[in-house]
């Protein structure tokens, strides 16, 4: 697990009109910056070389764009900085709570933390009654899922996130971003388009990073959501150490449901193992594009073993409309001489790849469109385990790459 010395999480509050979201002003605290007066980007010294090479197929070479980044739309509003509170008694939504009583004592005694300090921060804890309500929990409302099987299904999945709208903003992330991706590229061997298509997808490109408490979100899915408690109670434990460490007010980080937080969009164990500090300005902030641009090739690189000398996804044809030979996913592994019997052939060479690929299936209004996929598509999968939200990475990716080069 990487540690960590410096971290400056901006957090955000963000208004819902008109379907876009705005950031109101966030606030910076850090223990060795009283007077918050912080940048929120500056330059990071190249590696010494002639040109950069991005690892993606075929080969191409990056296009140099100043390495002067646009600053995002984050502005820093002035808060006294935070000082631990401490007290015997636990307050709150969750005052009562046995689970609660327990897990801060057994906290204390893990990680050698003090308990009174713990009381006052689970004290300002509010139900997060709408994470509850996204995972079904008292079944008031079933989870959305995206129902694969039916005809159609990946169209509409494919609407919401490779669209006129998210291609032009990702361009525009993209050109801004452009030092840091090649430098995320350079470091890691990750292609940017995977980098940019997971920002694109997970946050529209920072424009939706989530509104809920961190602390609430976690807290109450710990304490409540019985089925996956334990990944909850490690990731609140997380939180808790992040923010102590660092001294964040536990409340200030605002992020999804679920607890993650960023333009990547890290749970709190992903970030303390794998979020860097790309730009070198001292601190790891996920709501900064260049430590999330390196954050994501660090994970995608560490988590996912990726292999920068392989391609990523490539299209078959089939000549049947709807496909039900054999399992499909991004857990299937099959040998491309046994998927050509089966008659499927591919739309390209595969840049010369003849390894194993899983088959993926992706239904379509008037047929089942088929794909192979490398390790490296099963890579995306580790950031979210369903086929078609790696698909939707990957090409949202390529058409944005496709628009910037001219070509993929």
């Amino acid at each position: 697990m990487i540690k960590i010395k410096h971290l400056t999480l901006i957090p955000t509050i963000l208004l819902l009109s008109s379907g876009c979201v705005k950031k109101e002003p966030t606030t910076l605290i850090t223990e060795n910056n009283p007077n918050n007066n912080i940048p929120i980007a500056q330059t990071y010294p190249m590696p010494t070389q002639p040109q950069v090479v991005v690892p993606s197929y075929p080969t191409t070479t990056i296009p140099t764009y100043p390495t002067t980044t646009t600053t995002p739309p984050i502005v820093i509003e002035t808060q006294p900085q935070y000082i631990p509170q401490r007290t015997p008694y636990l307050r709150g939504a969750y005052a009562s709570n046995y689970k609660l009583k327990q897990l801060i004592n057994n906290m204390a005694a893990k990680y050698n933390l003090d308990r009174y300090e713990l009381n006052a921060i689970f004290s300002t804890v509010n139900r997060d009654t709408l994470a509850l309500d996204k995972y079904g929990v008292y079944k008031k409302r079933k989870p959305s899922k995206q129902k694969t099987s039916q005809i159609g299904s990946w169209s509409k999945y494919r609407a919401q996130f490779v669209n006129p709208s998210h291609i032009r903003k990702g361009i525009q992330f993209w050109r801004e971003n452009a030092n840091w991706l090649n430098m995320a590229a350079y470091r890691y061997g990750v292609d940017p388009a995977y980098i940019v298509g997971i920002i694109g997808v997970e946050t529209n490109f920072g424009g939706f990073t989530g509104k809920h408490s961190v602390l609430n979100a976690l807290t109450t899915l710990a304490l409540e959501y019985k089925k996956r408690s334990k990944f909850f109670t490690s990731e609140l434990e997380n939180y808790i150490l992040l923010t102590k460490e660092q001294k964040i007010h536990p409340q200030a980080i605002k992020g999804s449901y679920a607890g993650a937080f960023g333009l990547a969009q890290f749970m709190p164990s992903s970030f303390r193992e794998y979020a860097v500090d790309l730009n070198g300005d001292g601190h790891t902030n996920l709501f900064d594009p260049a430590d999330a641009i390196g954050s994501i090739a660090n994970y995608f690189k560490n988590k996912g073993k990726w292999n920068p000398r392989i391609p990523v996804a490539m299209k078959v044809y089939y000549n049947k409309k709807r496909f039900y030979g054999i399992p499909t996913g991004f857990k299937t592994s099959y040998s491309q001489s046994y998927l050509y019997r089966l008659g499927m052939r591919p739309s390209s060479n595969f840049y010369g790849y003849k390894g194993a690929v899983s088959l993926i299936k992706l239904s379509k209004y008037d047929r089942d469109e088929l794909w192979w996929g490398t390790s490296n598509f099963r890579a995306i999968t580790r950031y979210n385990p369903k086929d078609y939200y790696a698909m939707a990475v990957h090409q949202l990716g390529q058409e944005i790459k496709k628009a910037v080069y001219g070509r993929q």
